[in-house]
């Protein structure tokens, strides 16, 4: 396992690498976490801010819920893929609703995704109109991984929330930022974009494993 993390992007996420879905470039990926390890936890989204998704720490205590009380925190399930195109473990957030969808399709078509390799789609661009689907990938192009061989990062802290006196130290980083570039600090943490992560509704999925939220 390697002790060295290399690039800007990976040091300041804390080595963690993140999968972004884009429409007609399918991943292929074999998922480490499902069923009974997949976690969820409310964010924020706050495109201003460094880092834009701030886990909550609930709306009694949190800086951001007080600041924007009709905005309430999106519901994001995180977990780990293995990816064989370039070997490496890396980490995935999706909406409630996704998850939901997903899970539906390999009840459907009998897929184990912790056991075989699937191919996840994504249709859409924008936060409302996104949608993914999944097949069981089998071709036969890529090997079940050695499981001890994997540098699987932990996700304790991509599910552990913030604490308030770091969101506060988020805001005010903020506010100085601005004000140090208009010489106006007059600058509240404001209504932050859509996240598009609706969190209603049933999973739909009459049969197959369940999932525990």
């Amino acid at each position: 396992m390697s002790t060295v993390v290399k690039g800007l992007s990976d040091i300041l996420s804390g080595g963690t690498e993140w999968i972004t879905f884009e429409e007609n470039k399918p991943k292929i990926l074999l998922f480490l976490d499902w069923y009974e390890n997949l976690v969820g936890i409310r964010e924020h989204y706050e495109p201003s801010l460094n880092p834009k998704y701030v886990r909550c720490p609930g709306k009694d205590i949190c800086p951001l819920c007080q600041a924007n009380p009709g905005k309430y925190p999106a519901l994001r399930i995180k977990f780990r893929v293995y990816d064989p195109t370039d070997n490496k473990v890396k980490m995935v957030s999706l909406a409630k609703t996704h998850i939901q969808k997903l899970n539906q399709e390999f009840n459907l078509d009998e897929i184990d995704p912790t056991k075989a390799f699937v191919t996840i789609h994504r249709t859409g661009k924008g936060a409302s109109d996104t949608s993914y689907s999944a097949r069981e990938y089998k071709k036969g192009d890529y090997a079940l991984p050695n499981m001890e061989d994997l540098d699987v990062p932990d996700i304790t802290p991509q599910i552990t929330a913030h604490t308030p006196e770091e969101i506060t130290g988020f805001m005010n980083a903020m506010i100085a930022g601005v004000a140090g570039n208009t010489g106006n600090g007059n600058t509240g943490a404001g209504t932050p974009q859509d996240s598009g992560t609706s969190q209603q509704g049933n999973s739909g999925a009459s049969r197959g494993r369940s999932l525990p939220f």
